[in-house]
């Protein structure tokens, strides 16, 4: 009987189209907690870090409700599902006319984030504290043509951070946290005063701190992320340009035109029959202003993945197919603003009024989650051609002139320069560092580049970092990158932006756009539906941020286009409100961008808002390059694991990374150190194991470097090859791909091997997890071992002065270089300590990873009682060697860090 094969669930599409869940019931439940529509499926969350979701039956409704669901986070003692209260959305575009629909393409700010653990007692006490807060909370006052909240009110507020310090599980704001927001600078201060406070009554002799503690921490982390400005839409892509969905909608029509003609030129392929006639797919109107192609699709497989944030999270959902529960949501900003423009009078009645004109004005930016994080940690280019802080910007207007309406779109993008660079984050302006050559990155930039041209067209670069001084090393090398890759289809600009303006000299950037090609880029134009003109190519711009300078450079460019878009149309900007609101959202951009970036609004924000540079403003530039000190320096480092972490690019293991070093790699990273140690194992089996012997296992281990030592603060990656007649134990220079050091133990000279904990700090959870702190000893007697080394010249270290003999039959393949071998004498044994690199086999566990090694070593000497299970370094050993002074000063800096 032949069997049939079905899609998994996230690729089925159900035969309506799937719409988002606006409102949902949460009810707690024995089993776990309960998300109800109020027309849909029904589903249950169970309790515990696993979690299942399951579909269920019934309608009960409760009294909380909320907006939707952003996903579930699994951490080590609980799991937790993050949702937000119901938000008020506004149309992208205000309706001018009666019948236009008051609720179409409507954008909400995501706000009121609350974690619920997957716990009963947490759960019900914060479904408890988010009822408490629906029934206090006054209705919020509707900004005039503000789509978000203000920018003060991004993220977490005072009153919610004091909130979070004193909750377990969950994180709120407080009811009149949205109607009073704090400035900025207040809570700055309010959250390092409790830093400051708590280290000032710390004990002299800290407590090893609780995997719980950090937990929390972790939660109100991802709360505090999901406040800086992200937009979502339940019933349209708000991740996709104007002219991006055009031309699928165009694509789709002519495909489905030239099909229609070859069925009716070929009859052979589908013969006709008097009952059915073929018919072309249905597909969005071009004559309409706003298209959505595709929307017979979940709205999550529409979305452009760059910017879908919470994907990671949702991945239960998507895997279940609940595809009317997975709302994506979108980090940058949209504001939208409306202004009316008088029409020109008659020039035989030029006293006569013809009345005016309303010009809608929307920006968009959209903030990729490539490379995504923070200042200082996230700068260049990955391994994927990825660039940190890379952000697409679309300026849409709207017109309605001689009735006739006119849509307009114009997009560019920022990242930062595509190469392997970094900077400290010490001190106030650190300079840049090339990590890598310029010639090494040509392969990565050409992967971002041929990114960015395929979706765009041609690239102009304009590069606003300094010519000379302490920028020069990466400005030049961009400059180099470009002439070397010699594309026809970019164009590099080099505007030395702290040059030319310095003084002041502010209208000096008008030197930089009358440069600049508009004409063959263009833009979107679209007269009552139809196309007059597209968008070829786009303006890619940076500075060593991509925030202060970048802003001011790519409003002015906006404000050129904004100009053209409407002297098209007849009509010229002259009354001061239109260049004060264009100013405003442009502003506003560029401080939230900063702010998801940087922490702090941005710089020069006062030209970019009145056109005017004043002492004020850059008092307040001070006050946010101190505030951008602080954070990179302190507390950016905890941040962006959580980011790495809430976007699925690193595992949990990137909290014991930080805790341990107080750092975080970024993923590019971790995948590229894991091919490299994949060829250091190849290249050691080809250079030192003898003629005849074949690996059958090989491993990267932490050990320490004097052999016959379990505890030591100097520990290095050693290589360990398995054959079948002896193990390796090399020591390898990545640097210089060159083996240092290797000695040679054949198998029957291993007396034991002794697996357990492997502990050799308790100064923070993750390190006393014996779980992830595992490790082996394999005990040998050093008779028949030799050990080489690699210098200029390669040497023999000879074995221990004991009677020679000559090689036993029971080490047939055993290499005969110039060493001495030595009666087995089993009451002179020595040993190799081996710990577990964390994170490489997948989602096993280090002690998991350990019995896999060990067992295949002890198969491979074939002997039964051979492993002994005990403890290599105990939590109480541990604890002994840790002295008093290390654990005061791992306090202090944690104190300071997270």
């Amino acid at each position: 009987m032949a069997q049939t094969t079905s899609l998994p669930p996230r690729f089925t599409v159900p035969p309506l189209p799937p719409h988002i869940y606006r409102r949902l019931t949460l009810i707690v439940h024995d089993d776990g907690v309960v998300l109800s529509p109020d027309n849909g499926q029904s589903i249950l969350i169970h309790w515990g870090v696993k979690g299942k979701i399951e579909p269920v039956d019934g309608d009960e409704q409760g009294e909380l409700i909320i907006g939707g669901v952003l996903g579930v986070a699994r951490l080590w003692d609980a799991a937790y599902l993050f949702v937000f209260l119901p938000r008020t959305g506004t149309p992208l575009f205000p309706p001018h006319d009666d019948d236009e629909p008051p609720h179409e393409h409507e954008v909400f700010s995501l706000g009121d984030v609350h974690a619920v653990p997957l716990t009963q007692e947490g759960a019900t006490s914060s479904i408890n504290r988010m009822l408490a807060i629906q029934v206090s909370r006054q209705p919020k006052t509707k900004t005039k043509w503000s789509l978000a909240l203000p920018i003060t009110g991004a993220g977490a507020t005072a009153s919610e951070e004091d909130h979070l310090s004193n909750s377990d599980t969950s994180s709120e704001e407080t009811p009149e946290a949205d109607e009073t927001p704090i400035p900025p600078k207040s809570r700055q201060w309010r959250k390092f005063m409790p830093k400051l406070r708590k280290k000032q009554d710390a004990s002299t002799t800290p407590e090893p701190p609780k995997r719980q503690e950090l937990e929390h921490k972790i939660v109100r982390q991802i709360v505090r992320e999901f406040g800086a400005g992200f937009f979502f839409s339940y019933d349209f892509d708000l991740t996709r340009t104007l002219q991006h969905k055009r031309q699928v909608v165009s694509q789709r029509t002519a495909t489905g035109a030239a099909f229609s003609d070859l069925i009716q030129k070929d009859n052979t392929l589908f013969p006709p029959s008097q009952s059915s006639t073929f018919q072309t797919p249905i597909n969005p109107a071009l004559d309409e202003d706003f298209i959505e192609p595709d929307i017979q699709v979940p709205l999550w497989r529409r979305v452009d993945k760059r910017f879908f944030w919470n994907e990671w999270l949702m991945k239960d959902f998507i895997d279940l197919g609940l595809h009317s529960y997975v709302l994506p949501v979108m980090q940058g900003w949209v504001q939208s603003a409306t202004f009316s423009i008088p029409i020109p009078p008659n020039p035989l009645q030029p006293d006569v009024s013809l009345g005016a004109i309303p010009v809608d004005l929307v920006v968009v930016s959209r903030r990729s989650k490539d490379r995504a994080g923070l200042r200082y940690q996230r700068r260049g280019i990955d391994d994927n051609g990825h660039v940190a802080n890379m952000v697409e910007t679309e300026m849409i207007v709207r017109a309605k002139v001689e009735g006739k309406s006119s849509l307009f779109s114009f997009t560019q993008v920022r990242g930062s320069i595509p190469l392997r660079w970094s900077q400290s984050p010490y001190s106030m302006k650190p300079p840049p560092i090339l990590n890598e050559p310029v010639d090494k990155t040509y392969a990565v930039a050409n992967l971002h580049f041929n990114d960015l041209t395929s979706r765009y067209g041609p690239i102009t670069i304009i590069n606003l970092s300094e010519q000379d001084g302490k920028e020069a090393v990466v400005t030049n090398g961009y400059q180099e990158l470009v002439n070397s890759l010699e594309r026809d289809d970019l164009k590099y600009v080099g505007f030395d932006f702290h040059a030319k303006c310095h003084g002041m000299k502010w209208e000096n950037i008008v030197e930089l756009v009358d440069s600049l090609d508009f004409e063959s880029m263009g833009y979107l134009w679209t007269l009552q539906g139809d196309a007059i003109r597209e968008q070829k190519g786009a303006f890619r711009t940076n500075c060593i941020d991509c925030l202060d300078r970048t802003n001011v450079v790519q409003s002015a460019i906006a404000r050129r286009v904004l100009n053209t878009m409407l002297m098209q149309l007849g009509l010229q900007i002259s009354a001061p409100t239109v260049e004060n609101i264009f100013n405003d959202i442009w502003a506003n951009n560029g401080d939230i961008i900063s702010r998801c970036y940087a922490h702090t609004s941005a710089l020069k924000g006062d030209f970019v808002r009145t056109g005017k540079r004043d002492l004020s403003g850059m008092l307040h530039d001070g006050v946010s390059s101190l505030s951008r000190m602080f954070y990179g320096a302190i507390s950016d480092f905890f941040a962006q694991a959580v980011i790495s972490f809430l976007l699925g690019h690193r595992n949990l293991a990137v909290f014991s990374e930080f805790l341990e070093t107080l750092t975080s790699e970024d993923a590019s990273s971790v995948v590229r150190l894991d091919r490299i140690r994949s060829v250091a194992i190849e290249t050691c089996s080809a250079r030192v194991l003898s003629d005849g012997e074949e690996k059958i296992g090989g491993w990267i281990l932490l050990s320490p470097d004097p052999r016959s030592v379990k505890i030591s603060s100097d520990l290095e990656e050693k290589i360990l090859l398995l054959t079948r007649s002896a193990i390796y134990v090399v020591t390898f220079n990545y640097s210089l791909e060159k083996v240092v050091q290797f000695t040679r133990i054949p198998l029957p000279s291993i007396t034991s091997i002794q697996k357990g904990a492997y502990i050799l700090s308790t100064l923070q959870e993750a390190s006393r997890d014996p779980k992830e702190n595992a490790g082996f000893l394999i005990n040998f007697s050093p008779t028949d071992e030799s050990t080489r080394y690699s210098t200029y010249s390669l040497r023999n270290k000879t074995a221990p002065a004991t009677p020679t003999k000559r090689p036993t039959a029971a080490t047939p393949s055993t290499p005969t270089p110039s060493v001495e071998h030595a009666t087995i004498n089993p009451d002179v044994t020595e040993y190799y300590a081996f710990k577990a690199l964390p994170g490489q086999s997948g989602d096993a566990t280090c002690a998991e990873t350990v019995s896999q090694i060990v067992e295949q070593i002890a198969e491979a000497c074939k002997r039964n009682d051979l492993v002994v299970e005990k403890d290599v370094v105990s939590l109480t050993e541990a604890e002994s060697s840790t002295s008093l002074l290390a654990k005061m000063d791992y306090a202090f800096k944690r104190a300071l860090w997270l």
